[in-house]
């Protein structure tokens, strides 16, 4: 017993250190989520002090209405081609960097800029390259184009591109670290072999590179179908709700229709949504890495 009390005594150090993060941590996400678990059973407006409890009111209204579906289907269809596009363009620019390229620094700068800049100055950039820049340039090859912006079907891909070229960044580093922990006695023992670039690619280099593909895939994912700053700055959503996602939705609701509960339990789904994809998303992954 002496020697538990002294111990305890001993670790009681450490944890004073932890316990102002603690705090921290539980004033600025627990307090609120649980807040916002309370609003999501009222119909509060977000500015009066007079909460009415309505049960689960809100819960069935969100699944009840057809627009909700809507902004599913946009959040996770922009999700999913932005995390495959990201990923596979962040292992060919990473496997291309990782030879024998000349200014190879250079490029690698070059690659990585665009996601160091906010996301609402590159959705402004590139909403005038949108409106001005490339219909201008593409004029003087003859072709009258107009902004993707602006045409309900081409408006999320629009988005995308722009995702896409500021989203490669941060994976191509994680890759290429992935690539360079990577033994060259196993990649030259392939080669003597008689495997060809393909070959070691897909026998020796992408199940090494399984862990990176884990960590990027989790990171896009995850942070694709959370956006909300890129759409919006160039579209708010629209036209005619092509581009709204959840998180947009929800900021409306809450804030420029005054249903603040109901865009609480909005949150709450989406809240437990992400945590379904993430842990679906971490065990399948997992698990590819121990098969492979």
């Amino acid at each position: 017993m002496k020697s538990l009390g002294s111990m305890i005594r001993r670790e009681m150090w450490y944890i004073l250190f932890l316990v102002p993060g603690v705090l921290l941590f539980a004033f600025t996400v627990i307090t609120p989520f649980l807040q916002g678990v309370r609003y999501s059973f009222t119909n509060w407006d977000g500015i009066s002090r007079k909460l009415t409890y309505i049960g689960w009111d809100n819960y069935v209204n969100a699944f009840q209405d057809p627009v909700v579906l809507t902004v599913l289907g946009n959040t996770f269809k922009y999700a999913i081609i932005l995390t495959i596009v990201v990923n596979v363009i962040s292992v060919l620019l990473a496997l291309l960097l990782d030879s024998y390229l000349p200014l190879r620094n250079l490029f690698r700068t070059i690659f990585f800029l665009p996601g160091i800049i906010s996301v609402v100055l590159a959705g402004f950039i590139w909403s005038y390259n949108y409106s001005q820049g490339v219909p201008k340039l593409l004029s003087y090859f003859g072709l009258d184009v107009t902004s993707p912006l602006g045409n309900p079907d081409q408006a999320l891909i629009g988005l995308i591109i722009v995702a896409v070229w500021q989203g490669v960044g941060t994976p191509m580093i994680i890759y290429l670290a992935g690539l360079q922990n990577i033994p060259a006695e196993l990649m030259e023992s392939a080669r003597i072999d008689g495997a060809g670039p393909v070959r070691i690619f897909r026998s020796v280099t992408l199940p090494l590179l399984a862990p990176s593909v884990t960590i990027n895939m989790l990171l896009v994912l995850t942070g694709a179908l959370k956006v909300f700053d890129l759409v919006f700055v160039t579209t708010n959503g629209g036209p005619a709700f092509a581009t709204e996602v959840i998180a947009t939705f929800i900021y409306k609701n809450a804030f420029s229709s005054y249903k603040a509960g109901y865009g609480m339990a909005l949150s709450m789904i989406f809240f437990v949504i992400l945590v379904i994809v993430t842990i679906v998303q971490v065990s399948f992954f997992r698990k590819r890495e121990v098969e492979v």
